[in-house]
């Protein structure tokens, strides 16, 4: 049986929970530059600053590029990491040694209602087959409505793990509140799965992945089958976005030129997952998922967040849908 615990400790995908307090400050367009302090640094900065996650997602697997110093000339990107999200990650950003990281478009949505100033302008897209509901061995469930009285894992309310039991039910026309969700911190998951303690885990990623390749274990639906509008967004800080928006361009045309690389050749996501220090099972069920791709935030990025924003206020995530004028940035302009 693969390891959950061992494997979160290194490796994550869709979500990182990223948050600062500042003030909220007019965007400017992503071609044009303005000055201004940035996210702490001087108004003559030359680089932005990259958070990046323990994770296979583009804005981490770029930082090794050989192009990414002629792509991103005359600025430069540098990167601090990896950080495990969320707690290390959040506490970068909140202590101002980052300008820029990633998290889930859900968990953005949720960052917009609570106005934190941060600023959409990458999404990295996939179809949604790397998340989804997994029953646990034993548990002689093989169909959503199996689950009807069962406890299902989740990672929190609101959470990555709640919007796929909530969207998956919602897309077969089930009623959600007939389960029991069980709260588990990423740590736990291996133990609940295996224990009995839970009869089904939602989760995403190389948690998915382990929960599939566990022995007697039964997958029971995708994302793809939901048509999941949870994906992975890369995020930059408003106050740098503002000041330095031709800098935020530049890594935008990075992340860009990545997602055409793994497009002809994914092997080097696979090979991220190995030196994070996925196993080789992990892996090989990795290779199965969609390969992921970059996608502007212009009007039609834009409106995956307006979908996902509904669908949080239909799941009861949060009270109304939020204006995202100030919080995303088109930079193919």
């Amino acid at each position: 049986m693969f390891n959950f615990n061992h494997l979160r400790s290194h490796i994550v995908r869709p979500v990182a929970a990223l948050a600062a307090a500042a003030m909220l400050i007019p965007l400017a367009a992503c071609g044009s530059s303005q000055t201004g302090g940035s996210a702490s640094s001087s108004d003559a900065t030359d680089s932005i600053r990259v958070a990046y996650l323990s994770t296979a997602n583009f804005l981490t697997t770029v930082k090794d590029e050989s192009f990414l110093a002629e792509t991103m000339a005359p600025y430069k990107a540098d990167f601090s990491g990896p950080y495990n999200p969320p707690d290390d990650a959040y506490k970068v950003i909140l202590a101002g040694k980052a300008d820029t990281s990633s998290t889930g478009t859900g968990y953005f949505i949720n960052l917009v209602d609570q106005k934190a100033p941060w600023v959409a302008y990458a999404i990295e897209y996939y179809t949604g087959d790397s998340q989804g509901l997994v029953a646990a061995p034993g548990s002689n469930v093989t169909k959503l409505e199996d689950l009807y009285g069962k406890r299902v894992g989740i990672d929190k309310k609101g959470a990555t793990g709640d919007y796929i039991l909530k969207a998956a039910f919602e897309k077969a026309g089930l009623d959600y509140s007939k389960v029991e969700e069980v709260e588990l911190s990423q740590t736990d998951f291996s133990a609940a799965f295996s224990s009995g303690r839970i009869d089904a885990l939602a989760t995403y990623d190389q948690n998915l992945a382990a929960a599939i390749a566990t022995p007697g274990a039964k997958l029971i639906t995708t994302g793809k089958d939901y048509d999941s509008k949870n994906v992975t967004l890369h995020m930059v800080s408003r106050k740098f976005a503002t000041a330095h928006p031709e800098i935020v361009k530049k890594l935008y045309q990075a992340l860009v030129k990545e997602s055409d690389r793994a497009q002809n050749d994914p092997e080097f996501i696979y090979d991220a997952y190995k030196k994070f220090g996925a196993s080789d099972g992990i892996v090989d069920q990795v290779r199965k998922f969609d390969v992921p791709e970059i996608l502007p935030v212009d009007a039609k990025g834009r409106q995956m967040l307006e979908d996902i924003a509904q669908q949080y206020v239909d799941f009861g995530f949060i009270k109304s849908k939020p204006d995202l004028t100030d919080y995303v940035l088109d930079c193919t302009k």
